[in-house]
């Protein structure tokens, strides 16, 4: 009984906060779920079958554009790849690929982005070096100075990669929670927001 009215205070505890306003705490579950929702439906909006559509254990879920004709990535390869990140609205929050990266800058300077009445600088690319990444039976291994992956990213790699050959492109959907959760990032990713990576692998060194 006393365990059963310390559960009740616990509840009063987490509504009640401050001035009177009411906190009600988030589920991770059901914000799972709803990310799930979105990103079927926007994989499903772009033609893309269920039959083509892969899902990982942490809810990743993926779609091979082009498997590639070229070199084939193995255990302990030395994988250089361009990578495009993405909004579920197809806005374009990062890139690898200068071609990409300066319309975008282009565009935003023509078109301003504007938040909270302030001109904001979207687009500061100073290079668009490929990313480098080794891949051992443990995993992705990221090399230092370019750590900062959101789990979602690597986890990605490693459930796609091995499809894959030199020209291939994939495209990965991430749930918020194995991305930039709560808090989001930047200018475009707002709390809770799925996010998107299309991978292009374009070199890889056997070891």
């Amino acid at each position: 009984m006393r365990k059963g009215l310390l559960s009740v205070l616990v509840g009063f505890i987490l509504l009640a906060c401050g001035d009177g306003n009411v906190v009600i705490p988030e589920d991770p579950q059901i914000q799972f779920e709803k990310d799930s929702i979105e990103m079927i439906e926007y994989l499903l909006m772009n033609d893309y079958s269920e039959d083509e559509i892969g899902n990982t254990t942490n809810g990743i879920r993926y779609v091979i554009l082009d498997s590639g004709s070229m070199t084939s990535i193995d255990e302990s390869d030395f994988v250089e790849f361009n990578y495009i990140g993405k909004t579920l609205g197809d806005t374009i929050f990062d890139t690898s690929i200068q071609e990409i990266g300066d319309s975008l800058k282009a565009h935003y300077e023509e078109n301003p982005f504007v938040l909270d009445n302030d001109t904001i600088e979207v687009f500061q690319f100073t290079s668009y070096d490929p990313l480098f990444i080794t891949y051992s039976s443990s995993g992705w291994t990221i090399p230092t100075g370019q750590g900062g992956y959101i789990p979602g990213f690597a986890e990605g790699m490693a459930a796609t990669f091995k499809y894959l050959k030199v020209g291939g492109r994939v495209l990965i959907l991430i749930p918020s929670g194995r991305a930039y959760g709560r808090n989001g990032s930047g200018v475009f990713i707002g709390p809770n927001t799925p996010i998107a990576f299309e991978l292009r692998p374009i070199k890889v060194t056997k070891q």
